[in-house]
Protein backbone atom coordinates (compact mmCIF):
# COMPACT_ATOMS: atom_id res chain seq x y z
CA UNK A 1 0.00 0.00 0.00
CA UNK A 2 2.83 2.45 0.81
CA UNK A 3 4.25 2.04 -2.70
CA UNK A 4 0.86 2.84 -4.23
CA UNK A 5 0.61 5.95 -2.04
CA UNK A 6 4.06 7.21 -3.03
CA UNK A 7 3.41 6.61 -6.70
CA UNK A 8 -0.03 8.23 -6.52
CA UNK A 9 1.46 11.32 -4.88
CA UNK A 10 4.13 11.44 -7.57
CA UNK A 11 1.53 11.28 -10.33
CA UNK A 12 -0.69 13.87 -8.67
CA UNK A 13 2.32 16.15 -8.47
CA UNK A 14 2.79 16.02 -12.22
CA UNK A 15 5.90 13.85 -12.46
CA UNK A 16 4.32 10.73 -13.89
CA UNK A 17 5.19 11.10 -17.58
CA UNK A 18 3.00 11.79 -20.57
CA UNK A 19 -0.75 11.67 -20.33
CA UNK A 20 -2.44 8.58 -21.78
CA UNK A 21 -4.21 8.76 -25.13
CA UNK A 22 -7.35 7.06 -23.83
CA UNK A 23 -9.22 6.71 -20.56
CA UNK A 24 -9.04 9.35 -17.82
CA UNK A 25 -6.93 12.34 -18.89
CA UNK A 26 -5.99 13.92 -15.57
CA UNK A 27 -2.89 13.04 -13.57
CA UNK A 28 -5.03 13.38 -10.48
CA UNK A 29 -7.39 10.73 -11.78
CA UNK A 30 -4.39 8.50 -12.57
CA UNK A 31 -3.28 8.90 -8.95
CA UNK A 32 -6.74 8.06 -7.63
CA UNK A 33 -6.98 5.00 -9.88
CA UNK A 34 -3.70 3.67 -8.49
CA UNK A 35 -4.87 4.16 -4.92
CA UNK A 36 -8.10 2.27 -5.65
CA UNK A 37 -6.09 -0.51 -7.28
CA UNK A 38 -4.61 -1.25 -3.86
CA UNK A 39 -7.96 -1.35 -2.04
CA UNK A 40 -11.41 0.33 -1.89
CA UNK A 41 -11.21 3.73 -0.21
CA UNK A 42 -13.45 6.55 1.00
CA UNK A 43 -13.09 9.90 -0.69
CA UNK A 44 -11.84 11.33 2.62
CA UNK A 45 -9.02 8.75 2.73
CA UNK A 46 -8.02 9.54 -0.84
CA UNK A 47 -8.12 13.25 -0.09
CA UNK A 48 -5.89 12.78 2.95
CA UNK A 49 -3.27 10.92 0.90
CA UNK A 50 -3.25 13.45 -1.94
CA UNK A 51 -3.79 16.57 0.16
CA UNK A 52 -7.20 17.38 -1.33
CA UNK A 53 -10.66 18.04 0.05
CA UNK A 54 -12.88 14.97 0.01
CA UNK A 55 -15.62 16.87 -1.85
CA UNK A 56 -13.16 17.64 -4.62
CA UNK A 57 -12.13 13.98 -4.85
CA UNK A 58 -15.78 12.86 -4.80
CA UNK A 59 -16.62 15.18 -7.70
CA UNK A 60 -13.84 13.63 -9.78
CA UNK A 61 -14.97 10.13 -8.91
CA UNK A 62 -18.62 10.90 -9.61
CA UNK A 63 -17.69 11.92 -13.14
CA UNK A 64 -15.60 8.80 -13.80
CA UNK A 65 -18.38 6.69 -12.33
CA UNK A 66 -20.57 7.82 -15.22
CA UNK A 67 -17.78 6.72 -17.57
CA UNK A 68 -17.67 3.24 -16.04
CA UNK A 69 -14.23 3.40 -14.40
CA UNK A 70 -15.31 3.37 -10.73
CA UNK A 71 -18.28 2.26 -8.65
CA UNK A 72 -19.58 3.40 -5.26
CA UNK A 73 -20.90 1.15 -2.50
CA UNK A 74 -21.48 1.71 1.22
CA UNK A 75 -19.26 4.79 1.40
CA UNK A 76 -16.37 3.23 -0.53
CA UNK A 77 -15.13 3.74 -4.07
CA UNK A 78 -14.09 0.69 -6.10
CA UNK A 79 -12.53 0.14 -9.51
CA UNK A 80 -14.73 -1.49 -12.11
CA UNK A 81 -13.10 -4.05 -14.45
CA UNK A 82 -12.60 -1.19 -16.93
CA UNK A 83 -11.03 0.96 -14.23
CA UNK A 84 -8.79 -1.87 -13.05
CA UNK A 85 -7.60 -2.48 -16.60
CA UNK A 86 -6.80 1.21 -16.97
CA UNK A 87 -5.01 1.34 -13.59
CA UNK A 88 -2.81 -1.55 -14.66
CA UNK A 89 -1.85 0.37 -17.82
CA UNK A 90 -0.71 3.18 -15.53
CA UNK A 91 1.50 0.71 -13.65
CA UNK A 92 3.06 -0.56 -16.84
CA UNK A 93 3.65 2.96 -18.11
CA UNK A 94 5.34 4.05 -14.89
CA UNK A 95 7.47 0.91 -14.86
CA UNK A 96 8.73 1.67 -18.36
CA UNK A 97 9.39 5.33 -17.55
CA UNK A 98 11.20 4.49 -14.32
CA UNK A 99 13.24 1.83 -16.11
CA UNK A 100 14.38 4.43 -18.65
CA UNK A 101 15.24 6.85 -15.86
CA UNK A 102 17.31 4.20 -14.07
CA UNK A 103 19.13 3.32 -17.30
CA UNK A 104 20.05 6.98 -17.80
CA UNK A 105 21.16 7.20 -14.17
CA UNK A 106 23.32 4.06 -14.52
CA UNK A 107 25.05 5.51 -17.58
CA UNK A 108 25.64 8.79 -15.76
CA UNK A 109 27.14 6.99 -12.76
CA UNK A 110 29.33 4.86 -15.02
CA UNK A 111 30.55 8.00 -16.79
CA UNK A 112 31.35 9.77 -13.50
CA UNK A 113 33.36 6.79 -12.24
CA UNK A 114 35.26 6.54 -15.52
CA UNK A 115 36.26 10.21 -15.49
CA UNK A 116 36.82 10.86 -11.80
CA UNK A 117 38.19 7.60 -10.39
CA UNK A 118 41.89 6.81 -10.18
CA UNK A 119 43.68 3.63 -9.24
CA UNK A 120 44.15 4.90 -5.67
CA UNK A 121 40.57 6.06 -5.23
CA UNK A 122 39.01 3.83 -2.58
CA UNK A 123 35.83 5.79 -2.08
CA UNK A 124 32.64 3.84 -2.06
CA UNK A 125 30.60 3.63 -5.26
CA UNK A 126 28.19 6.54 -5.70
CA UNK A 127 24.83 5.91 -4.17
CA UNK A 128 22.07 5.58 -6.74
CA UNK A 129 19.78 8.57 -6.71
CA UNK A 130 16.95 6.49 -8.11
CA UNK A 131 15.91 4.98 -4.82
CA UNK A 132 12.77 7.05 -4.68
CA UNK A 133 9.10 6.19 -5.11
CA UNK A 134 9.46 4.82 -8.66
CA UNK A 135 12.25 2.37 -7.86
CA UNK A 136 10.73 1.11 -4.62
CA UNK A 137 7.43 0.68 -6.41
CA UNK A 138 8.98 -1.48 -9.14
CA UNK A 139 10.80 -3.67 -6.65
CA UNK A 140 7.56 -4.21 -4.73
CA UNK A 141 5.61 -5.52 -7.73
CA UNK A 142 6.03 -9.31 -7.72
CA UNK A 143 2.90 -10.36 -9.59
CA UNK A 144 -0.33 -9.26 -11.17
CA UNK A 145 -3.27 -8.20 -9.03
CA UNK A 146 -5.35 -11.16 -10.24
CA UNK A 147 -2.72 -13.63 -8.98
CA UNK A 148 -2.66 -11.88 -5.61
CA UNK A 149 -6.43 -12.21 -5.35
CA UNK A 150 -6.26 -15.92 -6.14
CA UNK A 151 -3.66 -16.38 -3.42
CA UNK A 152 -5.75 -14.46 -0.89
CA UNK A 153 -8.81 -16.49 -1.85
CA UNK A 154 -6.98 -19.74 -1.13
CA UNK A 155 -5.86 -18.42 2.25
CA UNK A 156 -9.41 -17.39 3.12
CA UNK A 157 -10.82 -20.85 2.37
CA UNK A 158 -8.13 -22.39 4.54
CA UNK A 159 -8.73 -19.93 7.40
CA UNK A 160 -12.50 -20.44 7.33
CA UNK A 161 -12.00 -24.20 7.59
CA UNK A 162 -9.71 -23.64 10.58
CA UNK A 163 -12.35 -21.47 12.29
CA UNK A 164 -15.17 -24.00 11.93
CA UNK A 165 -16.29 -25.19 15.33
CA UNK A 166 -14.88 -22.12 17.07
CA UNK A 167 -17.66 -19.72 16.04
CA UNK A 168 -21.43 -19.82 16.14
CA UNK A 169 -23.49 -19.25 13.00
CA UNK A 170 -23.83 -15.49 13.40
CA UNK A 171 -20.15 -15.01 14.16
CA UNK A 172 -19.12 -17.16 11.22
CA UNK A 173 -21.35 -15.15 8.90
CA UNK A 174 -19.71 -11.87 9.89
CA UNK A 175 -16.19 -13.28 9.62
CA UNK A 176 -17.03 -14.75 6.24
CA UNK A 177 -17.97 -11.29 4.91
CA UNK A 178 -14.79 -9.74 6.32
CA UNK A 179 -12.62 -12.45 4.79
CA UNK A 180 -14.32 -12.29 1.41
CA UNK A 181 -13.69 -8.54 1.44
CA UNK A 182 -10.02 -9.26 2.20
CA UNK A 183 -9.84 -11.89 -0.55
CA UNK A 184 -11.18 -9.48 -3.16
CA UNK A 185 -9.49 -6.25 -2.14
CA UNK A 186 -6.62 -7.11 0.22
CA UNK A 187 -8.09 -4.84 2.91
CA UNK A 188 -8.09 -6.33 6.42
CA UNK A 189 -10.91 -4.13 7.74
CA UNK A 190 -14.35 -2.73 6.94
CA UNK A 191 -16.22 0.19 8.46
CA UNK A 192 -19.31 -0.75 10.44
CA UNK A 193 -21.69 1.04 8.07
CA UNK A 194 -20.11 -0.70 5.11
CA UNK A 195 -20.38 -4.08 6.87
CA UNK A 196 -23.97 -3.42 7.84
CA UNK A 197 -24.90 -2.44 4.31
CA UNK A 198 -23.13 -5.43 2.79
CA UNK A 199 -24.92 -7.85 5.12
CA UNK A 200 -28.24 -5.98 5.18
CA UNK A 201 -28.07 -6.57 8.93
CA UNK A 202 -29.71 -5.02 11.97
CA UNK A 203 -27.19 -2.68 13.58
CA UNK A 204 -27.76 -3.92 17.14
CA UNK A 205 -27.46 -7.56 16.07
CA UNK A 206 -24.28 -6.77 14.17
CA UNK A 207 -22.68 -4.94 17.09
CA UNK A 208 -23.49 -7.79 19.51
CA UNK A 209 -21.94 -10.27 17.11
CA UNK A 210 -18.86 -8.14 16.48
CA UNK A 211 -18.28 -7.69 20.21
CA UNK A 212 -18.43 -11.47 20.72
CA UNK A 213 -15.87 -11.86 17.96
CA UNK A 214 -13.71 -9.25 19.65
CA UNK A 215 -13.95 -11.17 22.95
CA UNK A 216 -12.77 -14.28 21.07
CA UNK A 217 -9.87 -12.29 19.63
CA UNK A 218 -11.02 -12.80 16.06
CA UNK A 219 -11.61 -9.13 15.20
CA UNK A 220 -10.69 -5.75 16.64
CA UNK A 221 -12.85 -2.65 16.92
CA UNK A 222 -11.35 0.79 16.35
CA UNK A 223 -13.19 4.12 16.48
CA UNK A 224 -11.72 6.43 13.87
CA UNK A 225 -12.62 10.00 14.93
CA UNK A 226 -13.06 11.07 11.30
CA UNK A 227 -14.37 8.02 9.47
CA UNK A 228 -16.25 6.03 12.08
CA UNK A 229 -16.03 2.57 13.60
CA UNK A 230 -13.71 0.12 11.90
CA UNK A 231 -13.89 -3.67 12.23
CA UNK A 232 -10.65 -5.42 11.36
CA UNK A 233 -9.08 -8.85 11.35
CA UNK A 234 -7.25 -9.53 14.61
CA UNK A 235 -3.63 -10.60 14.79
CA UNK A 236 -4.84 -14.11 15.59
CA UNK A 237 -6.92 -14.26 12.42
CA UNK A 238 -4.08 -12.81 10.36
CA UNK A 239 -1.87 -15.56 11.74
CA UNK A 240 -4.39 -18.10 10.48
CA UNK A 241 -4.09 -16.52 7.05
CA UNK A 242 -0.31 -16.50 7.17
CA UNK A 243 -0.23 -20.15 8.24
CA UNK A 244 -2.35 -20.97 5.19
CA UNK A 245 0.14 -19.43 2.77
Amino acid sequence: MDDYIELARMLAGGRGGAKPRSGPRSRLVDAIMLLLLSKPMRSAEIGEVLGLQSKYVASYLSYWKTRGYVAYDSGFWYLTPTGEEYANTILERVKREASNELEILARRIAGERHVGTTGNDKNQAPRARGQGPSQSFIVGQTGMVSNERQDRGSRVVCALNALKGQLDGDEFEVVNVLLLHYAKWGSTYMYIDQLQERMQADYNWLMRTVRRLQAKNVVYIYNDPRLGMRIGLSRKLKEYLEACS
